[in-house]
């Protein structure tokens, strides 16, 4: 992620260790480094203090160009990722046919260095899991790729390289670091994805590097190396501390103010270049030299074994070992002989990703893939949540998306009551959304007028707080003004909720309060249960058991079940449908699957439910 320079600074070495093995260790979930998300932090300010020295050294020498600069930078960074994206595109293509479409989509935004902006698109509720995106990360080397597009121009007065003309750009970095810092505090309680993956609200970590090689010379000059070195060791110490967990850096989420603590601390040491022995270390020097390659494979590799069922502890640690040593072949391959590589690379991987993303889209997926049933199966997993979800869940009218406004929810529709009709309401997070269909087919069927009110990721308690602000708009409209107006219109609710986001504790005090709040109104509540879910997607599931005879219980969260246990004992039992990994329910018929995404279920996949929520809520036998 890093630019090399002629200079050895083995502070800077050190940096670059401690950061790619923090987020390595957090990546793997080892126990060790829980906020070590925190070291692309590290590289941020690394970069910025780099980029710095590298432009203001040729500017001032009268050196500086800025397409120079364009390409050392591309070919630092390009033929690694390069060859990365080409080794995992075969390595899909043979084993991993149905994930493709998908890899290629992320490859593309990756190679054009715009993956953070298309994962901020892409954010939401009904996002694929980000711990299947085999190309991820890519995120930070698009947010680095940003800065260094427009970082020159900022220094050099938008293209002026005169002296003077650059001593007067300075001080405006200390302006775009703090409207850069405030812009991403505010982002945090509106956008929280912008914060995360945007170039604008991660600007003044790259201008604090940026500052820190302004102002390191008189540091330097005016403080002893003995007090620095005390400094130093204080600042690895509490930077340590803080990748390790023990400040609780991310409890406010991530980057917040709290993220100030490592970049902080990184620009510090910087400014103080305490020169330890232990900088010099071999092992230090390697990881820090192999640093770029490791972040590039960790993750894929880590992927990789997610699909293939290989996610135990011993496991995961034989793939981190594992990881070195393909990152320590991969900067010998590439990143050492990168000018050999570049066009060579440039070439293969254009021409590889263009290819399979032309003919995915626009040739039927069983003239590419290898097998029948991942021909089948690729253009549900492809289609289903463009294409079928928003009549299954009602988007717009029943149903309010993650990222919506309140006011993109139809209200009309839940005044609509009929005098003629029972009037039953559906309630509930996306996991009530999803037997929307189902249920309104019955209550057709049943002569039932069914109202809905679902919304991504809200439990459907009163006073309820959600990472997204419409649907909690949502679910507080609900009870702090329309079911205490219109209860007495309504003859039954249906709730439903993925219950094992929350605790015990919580989700006991859930279920108090609404069974308080209903009981207050006599109206009764039936309650569905807690669904399964996978660490994958399930038609991804279904091809890997049948290709390779990996069995499907080895990818169910076994949470769910712990879930679907507690609540069939408590209070609530009674009123309580349990819909859990039914022997009964057929998974899927080659072409179909009955759930479309990890945990999220088709109209396949609930309509098999039928005679159960018939039975349970409506009563015996529909009319004819």
């Amino acid at each position: 992620m890093l630019p090399t320079t002629n200079d050895t600074r083995y502070d800077i070495v050190f940096l670059r260790c401690l950061a790619i093995v923090a987020v390595v260790c957090f990546h793997f979930d080892l126990g060790i480094f829980r906020d070590g998300y925190a070291g692309v932090d590290i590289f941020f300010v690394l970069s910025g203090y780099l980029m710095t020295q590298i432009i203001t050294r040729q500017v001032m020498s009268g050196t500086f160009s800025l397409l120079a600069f364009y390409a050392r930078r591309l070919t630092r960074v390009l033929p690694a990722l390069l060859f990365l994206i080409v080794v995992f595109l075969l390595l899909i293509y043979f084993l991993l046919g149905i994930k493709l479409y998908d890899f290629c989509r992320f490859a593309l935004s990756s190679v054009l260095f715009l993956s953070n902006i298309h994962y901020y698109q892409a954010s939401g509720y009904f996002a694929a899991s980000s711990q299947l995106n085999f190309l991820l990360h890519t995120w930070s080397l698009s947010v680095e790729a940003q800065f260094y597009l427009i970082y020159p121009l900022i220094l050099l007065g938008i293209g002026k390289t005169s002296k003077k003309q650059f001593n007067v750009t300075m001080p405006m970095l200390f302006v775009l670091l703090l409207l850069s810092f405030g812009l991403m505090c505010y982002a945090m309680q509106t956008d929280r994805s912008f914060s995360f993956y945007m170039v604008p609200t991660r600007l003044w970590e790259f201008l604090m590097g940026g500052l820190t090689f302004v102002y390191r010379p008189v540091w330097v000059s005016r403080i002893a190396i003995s007090l620095r070195k005390v400094l130093g060791f204080v600042a690895i110490v509490f930077l340590v501390l803080a990748l390790s967990g023990f400040l609780e850096i991310g409890y406010r989420g991530w980057p917040s103010a709290s993220t100030f603590i490592p970049v902080g601390l990184t620009a510090l040491l910087l400014l103080l270049s305490p020169d330890f022995r232990f900088y010099r270390s071999f092992l230090v020097v390697y990881i820090a030299r192999i640093s770029y390659s490791w972040y590039l494979w960790h993750w894929p590799m880590l992927v990789f074994c997610t699909y293939f069922a290989w996610d135990q502890h011993s496991t995961r640690v034989l793939v981190f070992l594992l990881s070195i040593v393909i990152s320590g072949v991969a900067y010998l391959l590439v990143e050492r002989r990168r000018y050999f590589w570049k066009p060579r690379l440039l070439i293969l991987g254009l021409f590889l990703t263009a290819c399979v993303t032309f003919s995915l889209t626009r040739i039927s997926p069983n003239k590419i893939l290898l097998t029948d049933v991942e021909s089948r199966l690729t253009p549900f997993l492809r289609s289903y949540s463009v294409q079928c979800a928003p009549e299954q869940y009602d988007f717009g009218r029943g149903h309010l998306l993650a990222n919506a406004p309140f006011d993109k929810f139809d209200r009309r529709q839940l005044f609509e009551f009929s005098d003629s009709l029972k009037n039953y309401l559906l309630l509930g997070d996306c996991h009530a959304g999803m037997f929307s269909a189902t249920l309104r087919n019955l209550a057709k069927k049943n002569n039932v007028h069914l109202m809905q009110a679902t919304a991504d990721e809200t439990f459907p308690v009163p006073g309820i707080r959600s990472v997204f602000q419409g649907p909690t708009q949502l679910m507080n409209y609900m009870y702090g003004s329309y079911l205490p107006d219109n209860l007495r219109k309504i003859d039954k609710v249906i709730l439903a909720a993925n219950y094992v986001s929350y605790g015990k504790k919580e989700l006991t005090n859930y279920i108090n309060q609404i069974d308080s709040f209903f009981s207050a109104y006599h109206v009764p509540i039936i309650v569905i249960g807690q669904t399964e879910g996978y660490c994958i997607e399930y038609p991804v599931v279904e091809v890997l058991h049948r290709r390779f005879g990996i069995h499907r219980s080895d990818y169910l969260l076994p949470a769910r079940y712990h879930a679907n246990q507690f609540l069939k004992c408590s209070k609530i039992s009674e009123r309580y449908i349990d819909v859990y990994n039914l022997p009964e329910i057929m998974h899927g018929d080659g072409y179909q699957a009955y759930l479309y995404d990890a945990d999220h279920m088709s109209t396949f996949g609930t309509n098999q439910y039928e005679d159960l929520l018939q039975d349970r809520i409506f009563g015996g036998n529909p009319k004819p």
